[in-house]
């Protein structure tokens, strides 16, 4: 692993999280942020994977799995979990709440709030918590994943790619719109987990031969070359319908590329903004894990309901004012208890003010 932060890397981190916000904000047809949305082809979440992939520090030669780095991401989880129990799920129980019914509570519900009582992540009342799982299995598992041949590697990443496309077509969204029935056998939304190994063994194998110096070198070298092919297939993409449920790994391995490649130009262009930007680095795995709770307090304050509907300028406005509130509160937090925000946020040791940095 780099001994030091990438910027440009770090300026992707931040510019994705905010992506992330857009996304889950209401896109309304023909908007900026529909369009802007679009630009990516659902390549968000898989960005961090590839990333947490390349930056996975190398097993040793007798490990087969990495209980440490998994016990690092289950805090995390279980913590944000029980947030979002104790946030978010009332919201969503108002009518039984009314007439004193807390017959929803119960062992099924935390299960499905983790993860664990199905694959689908539309049982989570905090979407993002799907990601903190999957990628808690990927760590435990790495040093198993580190002992393939690069070959087979480069294989799988092959099939899970083309899996990922074939699962995508039972997706819970296609089966509505086709009005398909009889589909229990396949969870809903495992192809999204099917191609988050493939980007987490993609960051892997890459970082087998391709150190930071010479990724930051490859990809600004090549930095125009996926940012105009996505330019170029986003009209014929947002006319053929491809949003929301039809998915293909391509372009998502497309819009990753362009995600890098925007990093990359940023440093070059706007050096001075890529490095202001780029500062906030290590706050975007605590902007992802909590924007979406925030998102939903919105949705009630401002519509009155938890499912309500931002208006297309509120959309627009809306994504930039939870990040400020977000980044403040990271750096405010950071100061009051370091500690706890390397547990709970994966703050590294750098960002924190009263932390001892290692030898």
């Amino acid at each position: 692993m780099p001994a030091k932060r990438i910027e440009w890397i770090d300026f992707c981190r931040i510019y994705t999280a905010f992506c992330v916000i857009v996304r889950h904000c209401d896109r309304h047809y023909g908007f900026p942020a529909y369009v802007a949305d679009l630009f990516n082809y659902r390549s968000l979440i898989f960005f961090f994977f590839l990333m947490a992939g390349y930056f996975t520090h190398r097993a040793a030669a007798n490990q087969w799995l990495d209980w440490p780095r998994a016990k690092k991401l289950l805090w995390p989880y279980l913590f944000w979990t029980l947030i979002s129990l104790i946030v978010l799920q009332p919201f969503m129980h108002i009518p039984e709440l009314r007439v004193g019914d807390w017959s929803w509570i119960s062992p099924h519900m935390l299960l499905s709030e983790m993860g664990l009582a199905s694959w689908c992540y539309w049982d989570f009342s905090n979407v993002p918590l799907w990601y903190l799982r999957t990628l808690l299995i990927f760590a435990l598992l790495s040093p198993v994943l580190q002992r393939m041949p690069s070959k087979v590697m480069f294989g799988v990443i092959l099939i899970t790619f083309a899996a990922s496309d074939v699962l995508c077509q039972v997706d819970c969204e296609t089966a509505a719109s086709h009005h398909m029935q009889g589909i229990d056998w396949l969870p809903f939304r495992l192809y999204e987990s099917v191609l988050a190994l493939g980007f987490y063994l993609t960051g892997l194998l890459v970082r087998r031969y391709v150190s930071g110096e010479q990724l930051t070198a490859f990809v600004r070298r090549y930095a125009w070359v996926p940012v105009l092919g996505a330019l170029a297939l986003l009209p014929v993409v947002l006319l053929s319908g491809f949003y929301p449920p039809v998915q293909s790994s391509a372009l998502v391995l497309l819009g990753v590329a362009t995600t890098l490649s925007i990093g990359s130009l940023f440093e070059h262009y706007l050096p001075r903004v890529c490095h202001w930007v780029a500062q906030w680095g290590p706050a975007a795995f605590f902007v992802y894990v909590t924007h979406f709770i925030v998102l939903r307090w919105l949705r009630v304050l401002i519509t009155g309901e938890y499912g309500g509907h931002f208006t297309p300028w509120q959309a627009a406005i809306i994504p930039w004012g939870v990040l400020a509130a977000l980044l403040a509160a990271y750096t405010l937090l950071i100061r009051l208890c370091p500690r706890l925000m390397q547990v709970l946020a994966l703050a590294p040791v750098s960002h924190c003010p009263d932390s001892k940095k290692p030898a």
